[in-house]
């Protein structure tokens, strides 16, 4: 990230890489999408820390947790494996992270009854009261971080997308040709 200023990286998602052919082939703008994904990421994650004291795998797990599980005596556990999936974590990345919320007293997990190597984990009255605590900062740190990318620098449609208006612009530009920069695309 270093060396890059944020317009670069948004310029870059839009029209490929200063160097490279007048037209950036898919994995150009991947890597650009990904540099202002980490950028995102990198400031939420440390606005999470300072303020709630967790780390943003671990709001994203509590979340995902108490999505799948509530707090009733009935709640079903989820399984380690649809939770690496749910957050897009390697196996061994979710049963470190799973281990750490677990120390704290946020989860319990158990063995698969009919399956002793799968693990399954349930939010414990400690892991809903952190994920309520963390949930309105994490929002507010995404929306924060989104805002702070500058509407004016970013293309429409990813800017229209991370604000939560694209059901709205995909409604409205059917079928319409939309100018993004140097290229022209068709919206599906």
């Amino acid at each position: 990230m270093t060396g890059a200023s944020h317009r670069d990286v948004v310029h870059e998602v839009r029209t490929g890489p200063a160097d490279g052919p007048t037209r950036a082939c898919a994995t150009d703008r991947w890597d650009a999408l990904d540099r202002l994904h980490r950028r995102v990421q990198g400031m939420v994650e440390r606005r999470l820390r300072e303020e709630t004291g967790f780390g943003l795998s671990e709001v994203q797990a509590l979340r995902h947790l108490g999505r799948r599980s509530s707090a009733d005596a009935g709640a079903e556990p989820v399984r380690l494996g649809n939770v690496a999936d749910g957050l897009g974590l390697s196996q061994s990345a979710t049963s470190r992270l799973t281990a750490r919320l677990r120390r704290q007293g946020l989860i319990t997990s158990s063995a698969v009854d009919h399956d002793r190597r799968g693990v399954q984990m349930l939010l414990t009255p400690a892991g809903h009261a952190a994920m309520r605590r963390t949930a309105s900062r994490y929002e507010q740190a995404v929306r924060d971080a989104v805002r702070d990318l500058g509407s004016q620098e970013m293309d429409p449609l990813l800017w229209h997308f991370l604000t939560g208006e694209s059901d709205e612009l995909r409604g409205s530009v059917r079928g319409t040709v939309a100018v993004t920069g140097p290229r022209t695309q068709r919206l599906i």
